[in-house]
């Protein structure tokens, strides 16, 4: 049981930090933003009434609220059953909890893109500005993060590789973490692209608001990047090295550090207070 008590912090860490913290850091700026822009003001910001809003809020909290509570609840149950067994706790156990604990976060975001696709449709502005400067990738990342995460991407092949050479099988390491870590990549590459180039999703953001939010975006997911090729590496010299008790902790604190460099970074850089909400006013004229 000794060895797993850094898993129980590790692992109520996760269960506070993504069902907690950071929901209740979501709520204060969507409170802020209903409290401080009022629809009477600011029309264009509310699709629907804001209690419609409030209610999610309300909604949101609660589901966060009981997988808080079933996070106690399965740490207490590991606790339990480790103090009556020589076994080691499943690394599942962290990524299983974790996925469950994304489900409210899905939700809001589907939710979301809902949202600003009615709020375009609404949109009636017959003129509207464009930002004619083109977009281009190392306007938002330097060259040497991308360069770093091309690095840890073929480091990490190649410590697999020389622990277990490449053969095209389910059933070699080396060809799995190839293909996970080249879908990842490419799916990462896509919402890059599509950030860049795609349709804006708020048709009234400030430019440089919607700027500081692209380069958000596209820094996370390269540095996610990076931190997937180490965390692949660790995971396999924990195992080479027989240290099994060590890879649950592994899995809480990479899938922490995850959400720290995704939604962590967004919520630290973009300021709700110093976002633009005039665009959203009711005199803002057609030509804006």
């Amino acid at each position: 049981m000794s060895e797993n008590i850094l898993f129980y912090l590790v692992f109520l860490s996760q269960i506070f930090l993504v069902s907690y913290y950071y929901p209740k850091e979501i709520l204060k700026r969507i409170s802020y933003v209903i409290e401080t822009y009022p629809v009477d003001k600011y029309p264009k910001l509310y699709i629907k009434h804001p209690d419609y809003y409030r209610l999610g809020q309300t909604i949101f909290k609660v589901i966060n609220y009981i997988i808080l509570a079933l996070g106690l609840i399965i740490l207490i149950a590991v606790a339990v059953w480790d103090s009556n067994s020589d076994g080691k706790v499943n690394e599942v156990i962290p990524a299983a909890y974790f996925f469950l604990q994304m489900v409210p976060m899905i939700m809001m975001e589907i939710s979301g893109f809902a949202y600003f696709k009615l709020m375009r449709k609404t949109d009636m502005r017959t003129k509207r500005t464009a930002d004619l400067e083109p977009r281009r990738l190392f306007d938002f990342v330097p060259p040497f993060s991308l360069g770093i995460a091309l690095v840890m991407f073929v480091a990490c092949i190649l410590f697999y590789h020389n622990l277990e050479p490449l053969r095209i099988s389910v059933e070699n390491d080396t060809f799995t973490i190839l293909l996970t870590l080249l879908l990842t990549n490419i799916l990462f590459a896509g919402i890059i692209f599509w950030n860049l180039y795609g349709k804006t999703r708020d048709p009234y953001q400030d430019g440089p608001d919607y700027k500081k939010q692209v380069k958000m975006t596209i820094k996370s997911l390269i540095y996610t990047s990076i931190v997937a090729s180490a965390f692949f590496m660790i995971n396999k010299a924990i195992d080479t090295y027989n240290l099994d008790f060590m890879q649950p902790v592994l899995m809480s604190a990479y899938l922490q550090f995850i959400i720290f460099i995704g939604l962590g970074a967004m919520l630290r850089n973009q300021n709700i207070e110093e976002m633009n909400f005039d665009v959203y006013k009711a005199d803002v004229t057609d030509a804006g």
